[in-house]
């Protein structure tokens, strides 16, 4: 429909064009007329403003100017009477959705805001609606906005990230996390202690462009603090270095090849007092999971755990597998 629209509006613009070239035209062959002249008599003539004219017409000039004003009229009330109707649907179509966007956000729990849609932001995105989380994109640059609302499975707010206001119409009370990818460190130091102020629970996690803002941002109040240029440096050292396993480990976690991933786990159905070894669980046995590794409720963590290990309601497992042996451990021990 949109499109449609684009396109009749361009045909009323082509044919404005149209009748102002053939007055243009007409005036400097029939009555001689500069081109200004011309361009002055073909305005006057369509506008109907009644202005004089620039000399006295000859009798075809009048017939010349009888014509074209017809067709202006005819023009005219095709024209305004589209752009009132585009416009004011424009208007309604932004209004609708606005009210859409933020019906839709206000049912959401536990979902993830991401603060600007660069080139970090939109990896970021792509990745949770990959894994199924709910995420509300915070944009206030027009264009970005317009590119946003091409993908149907992204929910917006449009607005600055640095005021309550902003990070309010995005949830940020009932979010579990916020990402900050904003390209100037100050702008993101803004969001993340406005972030931590509404939400002291909310995990933050924050892109800094200089190294010595890292700390900042952690005093802050972002749990973590991501240097784009580092890391990817660190990857290309690793590419050197050791580029199978590098590619291996990339493959897992961004899911690239088949239906296997790499999960965390927390054992939320182990009661207190109610631990268990992963053999006395038989989690391989009943699920298909590997399991790679564990933190334990100190923070340690343990790579290849032993099957005597011992699981409490605090540790969090790191598995692989495919979707259907990760719900079977979920069901199991989440």
């Amino acid at each position: 429909m949109e499109h449609r629209g684009g396109r009749t509006l361009a045909l009323a613009v082509i044919i404005l064009l149209g009748i102002i070239t053939i007055g243009i035209v007409g005036y400097i062959q029939i009555e001689g007329f500069s081109f200004t002249e011309a361009a002055y008599m073909t305005v006057i003539t369509i506008g109907t403003v009644g202005f004089k004219e620039v000399r006295p017409l000859s009798t075809e000039g009048m017939w010349f100017t009888i014509t074209l004003i017809i067709l202006s009229i005819g023009f005219f009330a095709y024209a305004v009477s589209f752009l009132a109707k585009y416009f004011s649907e424009q208007i309604m179509q932004r209004y609708s959705n606005k009210k859409i966007m933020e019906k839709l956000i206000t049912k959401l729990q536990n979902h993830v805001i991401v603060v600007g849609y660069g080139r970090n932001g939109s990896q970021a995105v792509e990745e949770l609606l990959e894994h199924n989380i709910p995420v509300v994109v915070v944009e206030n640059r027009p264009k970005v906005i317009e590119y946003i609302q091409q993908n149907p499975k992204i929910t917006y707010v449009d607005g600055d990230a640095t005021q309550d206001i902003t990070l309010q119409k995005a949830g940020v009370e009932r979010a579990k996390a916020l990402i900050t990818a904003l390209a100037d460190d100050a702008d993101n130091l803004f969001v993340v202690i406005t972030a931590r102020e509404m939400n002291p629970n909310l995990k933050i996690i924050s892109r800094a462009s200089a190294i010595l803002n890292d700390k900042k941002l952690n005093l802050a109040g972002a749990n973590n603090v991501i240097l784009p240029d580092q890391v990817g440096g660190q990857k290309m050292a690793k590419l050197v270095i050791q580029p199978d396993i590098l590619e291996f480990v990339e493959n897992i976690m961004l899911k690239r090849v088949g239906n296997i991933s790499l999960t965390e786990i927390p054992c939320k159905k182990l009661h207190d007092g109610d631990a268990k070894t992963i053999h006395e669980i038989g989690i391989r046995e009943k699920t298909g999971v590997n399991i790679v590794g564990v933190r334990k409720p100190t923070g340690e963590y343990i790579l290849n755990p032993e099957p005597g290990y011992l699981l409490t309601p605090d540790t969090m497992l790191f598995v692989l597998g495919t979707k259907e042996q990760i719900e079977k451990l979920k069901n199991l021990i989440s």
